[in-house]
């Protein structure tokens, strides 16, 4: 069946089939109350519904973060209905992207869509080369396929050939004649390209553009790969005013996108006016009132200056100097890409290298700005050797430090808490590790002061450690330097094997990181395997436990009565656990607690059955610190924790659970509190049954527990728990089975992301949760495609944009509905992002900086109408006057009505 059934279709109709009001299915459009973000989404299906019925050709260009996913999935679902055999191909970027499609097509069926269904959508796993997918569209078992744009790339990766581009053409049109057999020469009934702009660099000869024009059909005569053809980009114009014209140009004859009166030139609003759409993000407060960008954006300039450094001054004044003689050697260099001289931006204390990148994640533009050598590498290098030849270090470089205080606190309490996540770009990946490494280094001071102040270490003691970078090698000598051994060892009845510590230690982060040192006194290390000759001293101090990590196992492990500390109440909010069990190991008895509270909430809510063996039932009342924190909760924060379904809360329990204990500073919290009242009267607890002791501590933390890290993440993570699931992990609330391992693999406070894609989604979902990472410092591979915002608003460009559309897309990232931002304004706050520019002044990176925010002053009104301001599209180095004054304020919110560029119009 044609499209031509959506002639006339009108919101009001597509909200019959589908809701844009998260589940709410009785949601219905209403015309006369049209600018809510809900209205202009079910606006966008029919619209973009009617283009494709006119045109078969439609671009949705909606600004970043309004839920265009949603859209095509609600376009996919009506398409559906008319044709339940219907064959639809997703490509988007790169498989991390696809499997968040296909995770969104879930979301959509549980939460939006009422309509009929003829039968079941079948959705196919991503595949990231054409050959895969096109097999799977053979096996004609699915509705819905996904690939990549880079599988138009990587054709001929495997051939030795010299003319690759007419290989990736021929190999395209093979394929492309593959997949129209299988689906009867009429090809498919829907293509959906995500972050369209990847098409948009038609010249220089790649295999991509050979094997796209092949593969889609562009040619004149050729048979199409798909009947219609949906294009979706926030930012269609990016570098060129013929971005948009180049990607349509792949799916409509060349003569169509002509301009009317000259027939010889392509006009971007003209081709968006026929087949754009293109809204404004608002978010909208617990009034009604809503908030454009302009209301909540603060953008910040952060000078940095060597006043304190002269040695690293004449260092950098010597690499301008350099730097200015290398410009003047050649005249076609007299212009440089926005934040494409490396020394501004990092140096010294790394080996300046090319590093290897996954072409999965590149384009044109972002691997040529991000991750080739710049012009200046090798003066650099050669200035950084010299430098370190004759004062035995590398040079300070301000702009680390002055980023690194401002994204780490002080002091760790909850109104720093509410300002701790930050959102890092940088371009040169060298800066990725070492801001990583440097932020993680202040964490720990950060953090090790806490744990010192708690140990009783007097001032030369804590300078020793801390200059040890906190090592645990250092505090287990300290230990055993004590006359009296402490006796925080745990006792008989909480004695953990080796094997499961074994298990703690494998659930560190991935090899790539740079770890906290605080951090890894909690885990236990495995003891390498030492040679007949070799000394066992190192080894002892280094691998065997430390009083950290004595503390993290009782609070880990069920045999220790501290296990029961973060479980869940046995009603969820007040009641204590009546026994716990005990059971024998040869001629010992072992004490079994959390698991015993798990069986009893499993008897008491009808969960599926916790399998124990014969057990002894020991009757004694326990409390968990849960009735306290519940306590403690806000009467909106009770009643959504009072709503959720008994499966749900035991979900959010080991969400909770998994944080505490090793993604955030809360362990430290605890092991301070657990140690300084352990050891803060040795003769009342000399001889004291460990329920007994139990009891005590919780007494002894109630008096600190609303002022504590533990209630604000409590707090934090109960309040984005149901978006967490729903729009992030795509996890059932109710899948209470689930042990968030992903939380448990990112324990430092700060995390990287450059050219590896294999950790993107365990990156982005542990960054939306509140726990670690706190900052996530990342190259352009973060810059489109995750959604960082549930609570993050605060993001930090150490190394400049190449464009305002780059610029736009990585603010894009935490800008979005249901952000950090948009539940401000829904509690009554008042909402802020805020984008701050670390800046060298009197420099280069100074001018570079101010010719950046002009010129995204400028581009800012064409922008947001996808136009593109052709002057200047490279920087020079003349600095604008005053130029501060182009840093954003917020404007004054107001009523006046929003126009969208590009409207749904249904005259």
């Amino acid at each position: 069946m044609s499209l031509s059934d959506w002639a006339n279709l009108t919101p009001e109709t597509v909200s019959q089939q589908m809701s844009f009001v998260e589940n709410d299915k009785t949601w219905r459009y209403q015309a006369s109350n049209n600018t809510s973000m809900p209205a202009k989404q079910a606006e966008g299906v029919a619209y973009l519904c009617r283009l494709l019925q006119q045109y078969n050709l439609a671009l949705l260009a909606d600004e970043v973060g309004m839920g265009k996913t949603f859209q095509a999935i609600g376009i996919i679902r009506l398409l559906q209905q008319l044709k339940p055999n219907a064959k639809v191909l997703v490509i988007g970027p790169n498989r991390n992207i696809c499997s968040q499609w296909k995770g969104e097509f879930g979301a959509f069926d549980e939460s939006h869509w009422h309509g009929y269904v003829p039968e079941p959508l079948m959705v196919a796993e991503p595949e990231s080369k054409l050959a895969d997918m096109i097999t799977r569209v053979g096996e004609g078992e699915h509705h819905v396929y996904f690939t990549t744009i880079h599988a138009l790339s990587g054709l001929t990766k495997e051939l030795d050939t010299t003319n690759k581009v007419e290989l990736a053409r021929q190999q395209a049109l093979e394929l492309k004649d593959r997949v129209m057999n299988y689906l009867d020469q009429q090809g498919f009934d829907l293509l959906v390209i995500d972050e369209a702009h990847y098409l948009r660099a038609r010249e220089g000869g790649s295999q991509k553009v050979a094997a796209a024009k092949a593969f889609f059909g562009e040619a004149d005569g050729e048979t199409r790969l798909a009947q219609n053809v949906l294009l979706m980009t926030a930012t269609p114009t990016h570098s060129s005013v013929y971005d948009v014209a180049n990607i349509l140009r792949y799916f409509t004859p060349e003569e169509e996108l002509k301009n009317n009166a000259t027939k010889s030139d392509y006009d971007a609003a003209q081709l968006l006016q026929k087949y754009g759409l293109r809204r404004l993000r608002l978010l909208q407060d617990s009034n009604g009132i809503h908030y454009t960008k302009q209301h909540y954006r603060k953008e910040i300039g952060q000078p940095v200056s060597f006043a304190k450094h002269q040695n690293a001054e004449l260092f950098f004044g010597l690499y301008q100097r350099q730097l200015v003689k290398q410009v003047q050697a050649r005249a076609s260099n007299r212009k440089f890409l926005y934040g494409y001289l490396e020394g501004f931006e990092s140096f010294g204390e790394h080996e300046l290298k090319a590093v290897e990148f996954d072409d999965e994640q590149s384009s044109a533009d972002h691997g040529k700005e991000a991750f080739s050598k710049a012009l200046d590498t090798k003066l650099l290098k050669e200035l950084s050797e010299e430098y370190y030849q004759c004062f035995n270090q590398f040079p300070e470089h301000p702009k680390y430090k002055e980023l690194v205080d401002n994204v780490v606190p002080r002091t760790l309490t909850q109104p720093c808490l509410n300002d701790i996540k930050h959102l890092v770009f940088v371009r040169r990946i060298p800066s990725v590790r070492e801001l990583t490494k440097r932020v993680n280094t202040q964490y720990d001071d950060v953090l090790g002061q806490m744990l010192a102040k708690a140990l009783g270490l007097d001032e030369n003691e804590k300078n020793a450690w801390q200059q040890s970078y906190w090592s645990r090698a250092w505090l287990n000598r300290h230990r055993k330097s004590k006359n009296n051994e402490e006796a925080e060892e745990l006792d008989n009845s909480e004695e953990l094997t080796l094997e499961e510590n074994q298990e703690i230690n494998e659930l560190g982060e991935d090899d790539h990181q740079l770890r906290s040192r605080i951090t890894e006194l909690f885990v236990m290390k495995k003891r390498p395997k030492k040679g007949p000759d070799e000394q066992s001293d190192h080894a002892d101090v280094e691998f065997q436990n430390t009083r950290c990590t004595n503390v993290a196992l009782r609070f880990r492990k069920p045999e220790s009565i501290f296990s029961l500390f973060l479980e869940p109440s046995l009603d969820y909010e007040s009641e204590e656990y009546s026994y716990y069990f005990e059971h024998k190991i040869g001629s010992r008895k072992r004490a079994v607690y959390s698991t015993a509270a798990l069986y009893q909430r499993s008897q008491r809510h009808d969960l599926e059955k916790v399998s124990v063996d014969e057990e002894t039932r020991i009757d004694v009342g326990l409390p968990t610190i849960w009735q306290y924190l519940f306590e403690r909760l806000s009467d909106k924060e009770k009643a959504l924790l009072h709503q959720w379904k008994p499966e749900t809360k035991e979900n959010f329990a080991n969400y909770f659970k998994a944080g505490i204990l090793f993604a955030s500073p809360v362990m430290v919290e605890l092991f301070c509190w657990f140690y300084c009242f352990n050891h803060g009267d040795e003769k009342s607890k000399s001889g004291e049954s460990a329920h007994a002791r139990y009891l005590g501590f919780i007494q002894y933390i109630l008096p600190k527990l609303s002022d504590s890290m533990l209630l604000w993440y409590f707090k934090a993570a109960l309040e984005t728990f149901e978006d967490m699931c729903k729009k992030v992990a795509r996890v059932k609330l109710d899948g209470y089975t689930d042990d968030w391992r992903v939380l448990k693999g990112h324990t430092s406070p700060a995390a990287f992301a450059s050219g590896e894609t294999s950790n993107r989604d365990s990156l982005q979902l542990s960054f939306n949760s509140p726990f670690y990472p706190n900052v996530l410092v990342a190259t352009s591979v973060f810059q489109e495609g995750v959604n960082l915002h549930l609570q993050c608003n605060q993001v930090h460009h150490y190394g400049i944009a190449g464009s305002p559309g780059d610029h736009e897309q990585r603010v894009g990232r935490v800008d979005r509905l249901f952000s950090k931002v948009n539940r401000q304004f829904q509690n009554g706050e008042r909402g802020e992002l805020k984008i701050s520019f670390p800046y060298l002044e009197n420099s280069f990176d100074e001018d570079q900086l101010a010719s950046f925010l002009e010129r995204k002053t400028r581009a800012e009104s064409k922008l947001d109408k996808c136009l593109l301001d052709t002057n200047d599209a490279q920087i020079g180095t003349g600095k604008a006057e005053n130029w501060q004054g182009y840093l954003k304020q917020p404007e004054a919110a107001d009523e006046s009505k929003v126009e969208d560029p590009y409207p749904a119009r249904f005259e």
